[in-house]
């Protein structure tokens, strides 16, 4: 494969070059496939406040708004490591009259339900300060050209993977963080077994999150770099004398593969602003930190007894004597040890009784304004099973978003409301206004069988999304916080990190 990445600038897509005027048939691989996100696709909390998350930024769910999130502690996190996990499905709700692309037309949707599914696992891993991102997206959807049409029709996957790593400072107030993003596509046709077009490359993400200590406000910005790959040739597929890319299927019909697949770059800003009962950003320090004096007599008299120890033991005269005075002081270490981890568990229970008085009525305002760059000589996916142009990522296109949540019934129930604006990314097309909507429901208290700590609470979040000729759904279940609610009495010992 020949990889070529590109940085974008703002400022208009050359609308040139061999590819017709829109309406005109494709009869030359000389363009790209513009992969632009019109839609939010996340988890439940994102997609019901309308995709204005940059600023917020927490759990798996920030790692698609801000490469800085695998490292924002929230509130209620206070192991030195820590790790969130996140799986979130979205499914379409109408598939007989969607235009999914918002490209003037009904996209062509074929029946099964694999004909379109979104999904996005992730794992976030924290260490103190640092923090460590994977999500993957991936589309799957299958296009046909028409139902009296004898074109099969044309099955397109494409993953997007995020590495991202992310650094607090000064108790994870200010929060950076940089990452790659690894995409690819593939197509084939459904009556081929063979994946005749493959194409990746790679880009990279920036971001931050201010979220000053005791301020009802959070500050967040990313961006994310161009992404053009060039497609992969094989024995089975190479460019004809015209260096185009043409399968033609049993029908005949010729079908022009693209030489390219492209993601513009985008810049997203946004404020957040968090009114009531519970504080936005509260002070974060882990549960060592709160019993800092405790750990560090710990340590000393830990390095003491060992000097001790040794200096025992090369006094001893006999082997015996070397053995007991060795038991003697591992004795006397464990019973230390046990010490700290009373105390250790004190704090923890501390600070969950702290988390439970947070439990009340607020309001969070979100909102951002997505920026996106446009694409040279770009068709939409849909030209692939049409084999009609219709230009795409002509120019720069805004989306500004804003999102409503609060828990309204404390400790239970949690309802989101948001909407943005769509930007038009065909000429044929018009921006539209999406409205969603979600809501978080407190479940049952399950370790999964051992797996999960013993106090782990789980959550189920749905979230949906509206607009013209477009509806789609999807579920989150993870974890619910702060555990425990102020009327709960929790004595177990502590096994395992928060995690999500």
């Amino acid at each position: 494969m020949v990889a070529l990445l590109v940085i974008a600038h703002t400022g208009n897509g050359r609308a040139g070059g061999p590819l017709g005027t829109s309406g005109a048939p494709i009869g030359t691989s000389q363009y790209a496939l513009d992969l632009f996100h019109g839609p939010v696709f996340a988890g439940s909390r994102v997609t019901g406040l309308g995709g204005a998350y940059v600023a917020i930024s927490e759990d798996v769910d920030g790692d698609l708004q801000n490469p800085a999130a695998p490292a924002v502690r929230p509130f209620f996190s206070y192991e030195h490591f820590d790790y969130w996990l996140g799986f979130g499905l979205t499914f379409p709700a109408d598939l007989e009259h969607m235009d999914f692309f918002n490209s003037g037309s009904d996209t062509k949707l074929a029946n099964p339900p694999s004909s379109f599914v979104f999904f996005t696992p992730a794992a976030n891993l924290q260490w103190g300060e640092l923090g460590v991102g994977l999500t993957v997206e991936m589309q799957q959807y299958a296009l046909t050209s028409g139902n009296d049409s004898p074109t099969p029709a044309i099955n397109v996957t494409i993953p997007t993977t995020h590495l991202q790593f992310g650094y607090g400072f000064g108790h994870n107030q200010l929060v950076v963080g940089a990452g790659a993003r690894f995409l690819s596509m593939a197509v084939h046709r459904e009556a081929e077994p063979r994946t005749p077009f493959k194409s990746s490359d790679t880009g990279l993400e920036f971001g931050a999150v201010y979220k000053p200590e005791g301020q009802p406000f959070r500050l967040g910005l990313a961006y994310r770099s161009a992404i053009r790959t060039e497609a992969r040739y094989t024995d089975g597929l190479l460019p004809d004398a015209n260096g185009d890319l043409v399968v033609v299927g049993s029908d005949g019909v010729p079908l022009y593969l693209p030489k390219a697949v492209a993601l513009p770059w985008d810049v997203n800003a946004g404020l957040a602003v968090q009114f009531g009962r519970r504080p936005f950003n509260p002070a974060w320090r882990t549960r060592s930190e709160l019993i800092e004096e405790e750990v560090l007599k710990h340590a000393l008299r830990e390095l003491q007894r060992k000097r001790r120890s040794e200096d025992a033991v090369r006094a001893a005269t006999t082997e015996q004597e070397r053995k007991e005075r060795e038991a003697a002081f591992e004795c006397e270490q464990r019973e230390d040890d046990r010490e700290l981890e009373r105390k250790l568990t004190d704090a923890r229970r501390r600070i969950e009784r702290d988390l439970a008085k947070l439990n009340g009525f607020y309001l969070l305002v979100s909102a951002s304004v997505l920026v996106s760059g446009p694409v040279n000589d770009a068709l939409g996916v849909e030209s692939l099973v049409t084999q009609t142009v219709k230009r795409s990522g002509l120019s720069t296109v805004v989306s500004p978003r804003i999102g409503l949540e609060s828990e309204v019934v404390p400790a239970i129930l949690r309802l989101r409301a948001g909407s943005y604006l769509e930007p038009a990314r065909f000429e044929e097309s018009t921006s539209r206004v999406h409205f969603t909507a979600g809501f978080d429901i407190r479940l049952i208290r399950w370790n999964v069988f051992g797996a999960w700590p013993d106090d782990y609470v789980w959550r189920l979040g749905v979230g949906g999304d509206a607009a013209h000729r477009y509806t789609t759904w999807g579920l989150t279940l993870a974890g619910w916080y702060p555990r425990h609610r102020e009327d709960e009495e929790d004595h177990r010992p502590l096994t395992a990190p928060s995690g999500q």
